[in-house]
């Protein structure tokens, strides 16, 4: 699975919500890293400035009590030399124990020459050593100053150690220059005292001479080593300012850098240092940074990870949404754009017309001829496989700008911006159709189909969308009146017609709310006793104006308006309620629409009819066309099922019109089948007519069911039938269509010439 944050830079650019927070979230979390890493080295700087800062005053002050304990032992020395004048016993002085420390290395005496008197460390008496070139007895020389001086760290040439003398002049008995009094201090005396400190970081001690040179070091190493000299370092700059502070050195020979605090001793000529690395001093503080960083990559990386959930949420909504448009935009089972698509570009394109007149262009409609039975045949499987491969044919056929839709069902239609004329149109109307009679392999079935084509011409027949709409389904809709599989253009009319129809249904409503229908009654004779079977209802409309109105046109009408469900429960009720008052052996055959079949309720209206009326069920016959039963398939039988198990009847009626399943005929347990009459009309004209109408009545015959031929006119039509085994005969020949008044009159008449000519036979 790819990461969306891979995409990071394009959705950054494009300002992703999900992506600007989460880089908000992390620039803010990282910003704050930075901060308290900040702050904490400021706090570190801060406390070890504080900390070398008490320790500096700490190291002046033992400084101070050291320097005091010597010169104290050297005031002493001197005291006693000068109360002794004249005997110079220096030997017993500087042994004496009120001279002995444990800082102090070594005392001794020097005389006016330099010369090394007495010392109290080496053989007894110690040899004559030479002095006087020392600046620890010279300073005294030169200056008559009773002052204490320190000087650098030397070797003693009598102790043969370093260390810092610290000397003091004396008087003799003349008053003048006597000579010096010295005391060495052993300078590990100052480490030794801070390592028993800790300081909580690893510092460096020094004293430095204000001459720049180092009297003293300890602590941690990386300070100023015992007789370093610093005067050209910052460190002896700041000493020559003579101000105490704390500043940041840079060490030579690449060492760490090290924070330095100085500190003037007071009333000498000393400076103390405590340095501390500036490694030290922010270890802590670089740790809790490797921690905070450690917990802010945690959480960038929690973050990322909710942000590429975000995304992933966004951009399965974005999916979702996606589908949707696609849903809104394009036939799902084609992936052709669907009707509101081409709705929205052909209002396009009607709008540029009429900004820019003489620029025509076309609709077609398009509608699969007979899927329906493949649908009820071969499965909606087949059948949408079948609209698929259809969808790519007439795609294959486009051009550059041409918009070819599907409407839903078997529909489509095709949006031509720029049509030429009327031949051109046509050429490629025709190259469609030829494109689709080719044969398709679905699956295991080879189908073959074709397709009806109703063409308009924008904007000459039609100013808008909804116009040349009109205009292209009146076209599509004379093919398929006509003779389908061919094409028709749209003209004035087909609109014409269009009007008179609405008039027509306007018209129909109004007739059926003032009960303007009529039932007439045509008898079904018995051709072996010539009694009358039955009769069969039909409807009939007296217009005010037009006078009478073909049943074929106002039925069409009904179905396509819905009144045919008003209609078929009126004309059933009507029907009904007048075979009940004729005698028990008549039937009464009423015809069913495919409309009614889609209805919410027929098997309980038809039950809700027998028991208002009060006909018993087996009077009743119900006649369902041979193309209903192609065009609603299955769906059909059931309800026809459940019909017949109310106990009425149901006959197939003008059977041989369509394509004669006679799967259908084993299927359903049809009572009877009505040959149409255009095969009764060609009997006595060719042996062919009556060929099919005796393997009708054969097939009948062998299946259970009784035939009825309609449309007898002659007694040669009646003769035929008779010898061909048919069983009952309708037409003219017996009687027109009546109403139920005159209906009554023909069943009293026809039962008495019957029982006459019974009666003339007997």
């Amino acid at each position: 699975m790819a990461l969306h944050l891979k995409q990071f830079p394009r959705f950054l650019a494009e300002r992703r919500g999900p992506v600007i927070l989460g880089l908000v979230v992390v620039a803010l979390l990282w910003i704050g890293v930075a901060v308290k890493h900040r702050a904490d080295v400021r706090d570190a700087v801060q406390d070890s400035e504080r900390t070398t800062h008490n320790f500096a005053m700490v190291f002046e002050e033992n400084v101070l009590r050291s320097i005091g304990e010597i010169d104290k032992s050297l005031l002493y020395m001197r005291r006693s030399i000068e109360s002794r004048a004249g005997r110079e016993d220096y030997g017993t002085i500087v042994n004496t124990t009120d001279l002995l420390s444990e800082i102090i290395v070594q005392v001794a005496i020097i005389g006016p020459d330099g010369v090394m008197r007495a010392t109290n460390a080496g053989p007894q008496p110690p040899p004559a050593t030479d002095l006087s070139d020392r600046d620890h007895f010279r300073i005294h020389v030169e200056s008559p100053d009773d002052v204490l001086y320190i000087s650098r760290p030397v070797i003693g040439r009598a102790s043969g150690r370093v260390s810092v003398q610290f000397s003091r002049r004396f008087l003799g008995p003349d008053g003048r220059f006597g000579g010096v009094v010295v005391a060495s201090l052993n300078p590990s005396h100052l480490t030794q005292f801070y390592d028993k400190i800790d300081l909580g970081t690893p510092a460096a001690i020094s004293l430095i001479g204000s001459d720049g040179v180092v009297r003293s070091s300890g602590g941690v190493g990386g300070g100023f080593g015992v007789g370093a000299d610093l005067t050209r370092t910052a460190t002896y700059q700041k000493i020559r300012s003579g101000r105490s502070g704390t500043f940041t050195i840079e060490m030579p020979d690449g060492a760490e850098s090290r924070l330095v605090t100085i500190r003037k001793v007071r009333e000498q000529p000393l400076w103390v240092s405590v340095s501390v690395p500036e490694a030290e001093i922010f270890k802590d503080a670089r740790a809790t940074l490797r921690t905070d960083a450690l917990m802010a990559a945690v959480l960038t990386l929690l973050v990322g990870i909710a942000v590429e959930k975000l995304l992933r949420i966004e951009a399965k909504r974005s999916e979702a949404e996606a589908r949707v448009v696609r849903l809104a935009s394009l036939d799902p089972l084609t992936d052709l754009p669907n009707r509101r698509v081409f709705r929205a570009s052909l209002e396009a394109r009607a709008e540029a017309a009429r900004a820019a007149p003489g620029a025509p262009y076309a609709v077609m409609f398009l509608d699969l001829d007979r899927f329906k039975l493949v649908n009820d045949t071969l499965g909606h499987k087949v059948g949408d496989h079948l609209l698929q491969a259809v969808a790519d044919r007439l795609a294959a056929t486009l051009a550059p700008g041409q918009i070819l839709a599907r409407l839903g069902g078997d529909e489509f239609a095709l949006l031509v911006p720029r049509a030429g004329d009327r031949a051109a149109l046509e050429a490629m109307a025709q190259a469609i159709a030829e494109a689709v009679l080719a044969p398709f392999e679905i699956g295991s079935h080879q189908i073959r189909c074709s397709v009806s084509i109703g063409i308009a011409v924008g904007p000459q027949d039609g100013a808008s969308a909804d116009d040349i709409l009109i205009a292209a389904d009146l076209a599509l809709y004379a093919v398929k009146a006509g003779k389908r599989g061919t094409v028709r253009f749209y003209d004035r009319q087909m609109s014409e017609g269009l009007e008179e129809r609405r008039q027509l249904e306007s018209d129909l409503r109004r007739a059926i709310e003032r009960g303007e229908l009529e039932l007439h009654y045509q008898p079904s004779v018995v051709l072996k006793t010539g009694e009358i079977a039955g009769f069969e209802a039909l409807a009939r409309w007296r217009h005010p104006v037009r006078g009478n109105v073909p049943p074929a046109l106002f039925i069409s009408i009904a179905e396509e308006c819905g009144l045919i469900h008003a209609i078929g429960e009126w004309s059933l009720t009507e029907a009904c309620r007048q075979a009940a008052t004729w005698p028990e052996r008549l039937k009464i055959a009423v015809n069913l629409s495919p409309v009614q079949f889609t209805g919410p309720d027929l098997v309980g209206t038809v039950r809700g009819v027998l028991e208002r009326t009060g006909l018993a069920a087996h009077r009743l016959e119900l006649e369902i066309t041979e193309q209903m039963l192609l065009d609603s398939g299955e769906g059909t039988l059931a309800i026809l099922r459940d019909l017949k198990a109310l106990g009425l009847h149901v006959a197939m009626d003008d059977f041989g019109t369509g394509y004669s399943s006679l799967n259908y005929l084993r299927s359903f347990p049809f009572d009877r089948i009505k040959v149409d009459r255009s095969f009764v009309t060609g009997l006595g004209t060719g042996a062919q007519n009556a060929a099919i109408v005796r393997a009708v009545i054969d097939i009948a015959r062998v299946l259970g069911m009784r035939t009825t031929a309609e449309g007898i006119e002659t007694p040669d039509q009646q003769r035929v039938l008779a010898l061909l085994g048919c069983d009952e005969v309708q037409g003219y020949l017996f009687s027109r269509p009546v109403p139920a008044g005159e209906a009554q009159a023909l069943i009293a008449r026809w039962s008495a010439e019957h029982q006459r000519a019974k009666t003339l036979a007997a």
